[in-house]
């Protein structure tokens, strides 16, 4: 099974100054407080909030001067259709998937890949190009793209993954510039050894960071 905990922190330009961009750094993991209203979906019962192939911990923050701001929390499970190279329409694959990620699963272990998931949005200016994977693959939606699309870590059971990424968007109607901070902690392990602060560790096993310089 893969626990996953996503941490997105937003913030606008004027957020840019090194003690802001300290305190952003200085968030890498959480703890994970499991409550079923939480649940994305269909709503959980206490005892099945674990029974799903990947549990996705959302963690939303917006940043100001004053303070940094929790927006929600969020949880959703996932089968084996999770893994899957989704489409290419952007939006249907933020709806459906785990942005920027996508899964596979080799016997017991789960490769992570880390991919540009704004390439066709017009609200996410900022290309990653490169290391395509699926570039060769007829069929794939990442095929003859030159859209970032590479393996982060291959996670064997007990692992811990850890990515950590930017992002600069652009408000179709306003023209305004925010930025992203995100961090994606991920741990291939059975159930039985989840515990609340299982991603406290300021090192995992594998860390994979892709932080494009933003203006």
């Amino acid at each position: 099974m893969l626990f996953i905990q996503s941490i997105s922190i937003g913030y606008y330009k004027n957020m840019r100054f090194p003690q802001y961009a300290n305190e952003r750094e200085r968030m890498l993991f959480l703890p994970i407080e499991l409550n079923p209203h939480k649940f994305i979906g269909e709503e959980p019962t206490k005892d099945n909030m674990l029974d799903c192939e990947v549990l996705v911990q959302y963690e939303g923050f917006w940043q100001y001067p004053a303070q940094m701001h929790h927006n929600t929390t969020r949880f959703r499970q996932f089968g084996e259709e999770i893994f899957t190279e989704g489409s290419r329409d952007s939006y249907k694959n933020i709806r459906g998937m785990i942005e920027h990620i996508r899964l596979s699963k080799e016997d017991d272990a789960y490769r992570v890949r880390f991919c540009d998931e704004g390439y066709y949005s017009f609200s996410c200016p900022s290309r990653r190009r490169g290391h395509n994977e699926s570039y060769n693959e007829k069929g794939s939606p990442f095929s003859y793209q030159d859209r970032l699309n590479e393996t982060a870590f291959v996670l064997k059971d007990g692992d811990y993954g850890r990515i950590i990424f930017n992002n600069r968007y652009v408000s179709t109607e306003t023209g305004i510039w925010c930025y992203e901070r995100g961090v994606y902690n991920v741990i291939n392990c059975n159930k039985a050894a989840f515990r609340e602060k299982m991603f406290y560790r300021k090192k995992p096993d594998h860390e994979y960071t892709n932080l494009l310089t933003l203006r």
